[in-house]
C-alpha cells in the first residue's frame, strides 16, 4: 500500500495517482515539471552566501578579555561581503560588499609575531567604510589570502574590470 502526501489515503502499490484526490503517488508519475521541481530543490544556488571564515582578536589582552566574556568584536567573512560586529550590550555592525574592496593590507609588528597574529586592512570604494580593520586576526596571511581570493571571484562574478587612472 503507498499512501498519498496530499491527503492520506491508501492505494495499491501500482497505482500512479491518488484515487480521492487525483495527486501523483510517485515523483516519476508527475510528468516533466514535477522532475524538474525536485531537481531544482536538491540543487543549490551556487550565490547562495557561505561563510568562508569567522573569529575574534586573539593576542594576550583579547584572550584575557574573552575569559572575562568582555571581548566584544567579531569578525565574518561570507562569499559576498566582510562583517565586523563590536559592541557588548550594544550592538554595531559594519560591512562591506567584496566587490567594493580596492586593496588588502597586512601588518604584523614584532608582538604581532610572537603572538601569532597580524592586522588586516582592507580599503574600499565604500563612501561610508572606507577602511576596515581587523586587528589581532590568528594566521593572518592564511585570513588575508582567502579574503582576497574572495574578492576575486566576487569581482568575476559581476564582471568589474581593474582599471588605473593615470
Amino acid at each position: 500500500m503507498i499512501y498519498c502526501t496530499n491527503c492520506g489515503t491508501a492505494s495499491p502499490d501500482e497505482a500512479n495517482f491518488c484515487a480521492k484526490c487525483g495527486q501523483p503517488l510517485h515523483p516519476a508519475s508527475g510528468g516533466a515539471e514535477a522532475s524538474r521541481q525536485s531537481a531544482r530543490a536538491e540543487t543549490p544556488d551556487p550565490r547562495t552566501e557561505k561563510t568562508l571564515w569567522e573569529g575574534k582578536p586573539s593576542d594576550l589582552g583579547d584572550k584575557i578579555r574573552s575569559g572575562l566574556l568582555m571581548n566584544n568584536v567579531h569578525y565574518k567573512i561570507t562569499s559576498q561581503r566582510l562583517i565586523v560586529t563590536t559592541g557588548l550590550v550594544g550592538k554595531k555592525s559594519d560591512e562591506v560588499e567584496l566587490v567594493r574592496v580596492k586593496d588588502v593590507a597586512l601588518e604584523k609588528t614584532a608582538m604581532d609575531r610572537m603572538m601569532g597574529v597580524g592586522t588586516i586592512t582592507i580599503y574600499s570604494t565604500d563612501p561610508t567604510t572606507p577602511e576596515i580593520r581587523l586587528e589581532d586576526v590568528p594566521d593572518a596571511e592564511k585570513v588575508k589570502d582567502l579574503l582576497r581570493g574572495a574578492v576575486r571571484a566576487e569581482k568575476e562574478h559581476y564582471g568589474t574590470r581593474y582599471r588605473e587612472d593615470l
